[in-house]
């Protein structure tokens, strides 16, 4: 990169401006007059920055591409202008954002250009956390890893070795093909703590996981259950609710915190924490004892609706009253008027509701859509469609005979191995039960935020042999690694395609933009490199063009394609005829009101209500979520000169008469405390959360010094969690979470 970055962006963008002098002249002096830095302190410039290698181009060229500021890689339009991004716009092709991009995905440059990135591979030389380094070449770095991996391998079987990588990310497939060529069975996703109970929710009432497949634009009445829409990066979603409210849909929304969601909603019901079950129940026992359910769809598509209804009798507004904290006669009122209110629908959820019984409350909702009939219908839930990509076959993988250590699927029979459950990882790795678990390779995770009991995490950290981390910025779980590997930004890569799932199928590619800067390497090159040096270079024994050209040759196309169209689409309808003539993949080849799969394992095949554990006296239950410009444990939002200065630190909702009973005043510092840990966060005093709970956003209280924007800011939620799972669907139950609050001194 040279001196001309700077002339290229657009006036009154000061932090571009500041970024593109800073990597092009990689001194501090370069901060002279300019004011918008001072959150990233002038030595940190002076020791880390240093020119980058860019290509030479002089034309202003466009590249449509695929975001990655968040799990939903909306389609995006990027300008580059003498191999310098200029801009990041929404891609108007693509079908789900439409044009548009939330704060994240606009805010994609800074991560690009951000002072802190891993630049070059690093070796640990001090202890785990101690944050001692050695600049190391790509060469030491691969030979370093292979040795420890072998030596793992060696003593104790592959199976010691574990793999973790976020779930959305385009290189899964070949992750995954890197972790059954070693032979090991230990590969996990963060779905543990986010929505795995409801993939097996869905799997088990609807025969496959429906993803976020809401026909929200069309619905004439809505009901959330603590699905805060308008704070998600799902511009999809948010530009359909909100067309959705404008043709005058009537939106209910149930949540113990009123939200930007809860703003916009016709009716926000406070309900009490982990009730949303009961609150279900009741109204299904009302639509039921009223007659008001679609007969022909329950007779011709349902499995189990004598069950159900024998069921459901005891389950009355009047109970569910004592239990909700929502009156008998407005839960009835409601009941009514989604029965009869047509179409209507209620989303399922995403992001757990975070108690035991998880995965029948998301069963609990599923039934209350098919009880309308409305499945697969405008209006409704539906299940998304999608292409077949293909594939480079690998040679015949090694027998994996180790169990899994998180106990899947034997203590776990419904919970995909594709996934399994990370949270557990950590005990496993501490106890060696079944075995030990030596060497873990992080790609572009952070689990020591993104999991629960961070002292716990350390712990098993401290315990292994290797821990290498492949990221782009120096996350926590970075700092305590024993190598760093950097990997190019999303905007310096091809990656492989995606189908864009939904009402008619799409597929997009991520393009390169402008070449990687640094020392930093693409991930497929990574693998394919460490691969070799651990003898099983034969499994990538092609390119990254010739796997994705491989994945495109179903559709009649390769990635040239791409070059002057930004979407491939198919010639499927995008209209929803209902399910007449699909093929439900459940044993019963019905939606299962009545589970059969659950029976087959010994769980409750219908959702019977299991109350949430009370608060101990003095204690809050304690509640989690997000806000639109941060992604999870992700410090490509926190560490974000853009997203850092609109929300840099999180704050502890407290009911107002609960703050004034413990005399705290807002805006002041408390003390959150329970078994697992202590910690200090602003108080923010208000009427917009029941008194029995306190809230704080995830995905604060970074332990990584090199994270200098997001450094030591706000307090960690996962800090008092413990570890756990929805025994049926695997989920953490990080709601079933209690605190002490009170002021210092």
């Amino acid at each position: 990169m040279d001196v001309r970055t700077d002339a290229i962006y657009s006036e009154g963008r000061m932090s571009r401006r500041t970024f593109s002098k800073l990597t092009a002249l990689g001194t501090a002096a370069a901060l002279s007059g300019i004011s918008n830095v001072g959150a990233y302190p002038l030595e940190h410039f002076g020791k880390l920055i240093e020119p980058a290698i860019a290509a030479p181009a002089e034309a202003e060229s466009v590249v449509y591409g695929i975001c990655e500021m968040c799990p939903f890689n909306c389609g995006i339009k990027v300008t580059c202008d003498g191999g310098i991004v200029k801009s990041i716009e929404g891609n108007p092709n693509e079908p789900h954002s439409k044009g548009k991009l939330c704060a994240r995905g606009n805010s994609g440059e800074q991560v690009l250009y951000n002072p802190n990135r891993v630049k070059y591979p690093l070796i640990r030389t001090g202890e785990r956390g101690a944050g001692g380094w050695k600049r190391a070449t790509w060469d030491e770095a691969l030979d370093y890893i292979a040795g420890k991996l072998n030596e793992i391998k060696g003593n104790y079987g592959p199976e010691s070795i574990a793999l973790i990588q976020f779930p959305t990310n385009r290189m899964v497939p070949l992750v995954r093909r890197f972790q059954k060529a070693l032979g090991t069975p230990n590969y996990f996703s963060s779905l543990g703590t986010c929505k795995i109970s409801r993939v097996v929710a869905d799997i088990a009432t609807l025969g496959g996981h429906i993803l976020n497949a809401v026909d929200f634009k069309n619905a004439k009445y809505i009901m959330l259950f603590g699905r805060n829409t308008f704070e998600t990066p799902a511009t999809g979603s948010v530009q359909a609710l909100s067309a959705a409210i404008t043709s005058g849909a009537k939106l209910v929304y149930l949540d113990p915190r009123y939200t930007v969601t809860a703003s916009k909603a016709d009716e926000w019901i406070p309900i009490k924490p982990g009730t949303d079950l009961a609150f279900v129940l009741a109204m299904m026992n009302v639509i039921i004892r009223e007659g008001l359910y679609d007969e022909e769809f329950i007779n011709t598509y349902t499995y189990g609706f004598d069950e159900l209804k024998g069921f459901i009798g005891e389950y009355t507004p009047e109970w569910a009253e004592g239990i909700t904290d929502v009156p008998a006669e407005q839960i009835e009122r409601i009941a009514i008027e989604f029965a009869t209110t047509k179409p209507a629908v209620a989303h399922p959820n995403w992001h757990p509701k975070g108690y035991e019984s998880e995965t029948q409350i998301s069963r609990g909702i599923l039934i209350l859509n098919a009880l309308v009939g409305n499945i697969n219908k405008p209006g409704g839930i539906f299940y998304p469609r999608g292409v077949k990509l293909g594939d480079i076959k690998p040679p015949a993988y090694p027998e994996i005979t180790a169990k899994r250590v998180d106990g899947v699927p034997g203590t776990y029979p419904l919970v995909p191995a594709s996934h399994g459950l990370w949270q557990l990882l950590p005990d496993a790795i501490i106890n060696e039960d079944p075995y030990p678990v030596k060497g873990l390779i992080v790609y572009r995770s952070n689990p020591l935020l993104g999991m629960p009991d961070r002292t716990r995490i350390i712990e098993a950290f401290k315990k292994l042999d290797l821990l290498v981390a492949i990221d782009i910025l120096p996350s926590d779980t970075a700092w305590y690694a024993d190598v760093i590997l950097p990997e190019c930004t999303y905007l310096e890569r091809d990656d492989p395609p995606m189908v864009i799932k939904g009402k008619s199928p799409k597929v997009a590619l991520r393009q390169q933009c402008v070449e990687p800067m640094y020392d930093s390497k693409h991930s497929f090159w990574i693998f394919k490199e460490l691969a070799k040096r651990i003898g099983i270079g034969n499994y990538f024994d092609f390119e990254l063009d010739d796997y994705i050209n491989a994945q495109l040759k179903p559709l009649g196309i390769d990635k040239n394609y791409f070059k002057e169209n930004s979407i491939w689409s198919s010639d499927i309808s995008p209209e929803l005829k209902g399910l007449e003539g699909m093929k439900i993949n459940t044993s019963t080849g019905k939606i299962e009101l009545y589970s059969k799969k659950l029976e087959a394992n010994g769980y409750d095949p219908l959702p019977t209500f299991v109350p949430p554990k009370e608060a101990p006296s003095g204690m809050f239950r304690l509640l989690h979520g997000h806000i639109a410009v941060h992604t999870h444990a992700n410090p490509a939002t926190f560490d974000n000169a853009y997203l850092n200065e609109i929300c840099s630190e999180n704050e502890l909702w407290i009911n107002t008469d609960t703050a004034m009973d413990l005399g705290i005043m807002n805006g002041e510092y408390v003390w959150v405390e329970n078994e697992l840990s202590r910690g200090k966060i602003k108080a923010k005093v208000t009427e917009q959360i029941r008194p029995d709970a306190v809230f704080m956003l995830h995905g604060f209280g970074h332990l990584s010094p090199d994270l200098t924007l997001t450094y030591g800011k706000g307090l960690n939620d996962n800090d008092f969690i413990k570890a756990g799972a929805d025994p049926i669907g695997g989920s953490c139950p990080m709601s079933e979470t209690f605190v002490r609050i009170y002021r210092e001194g």
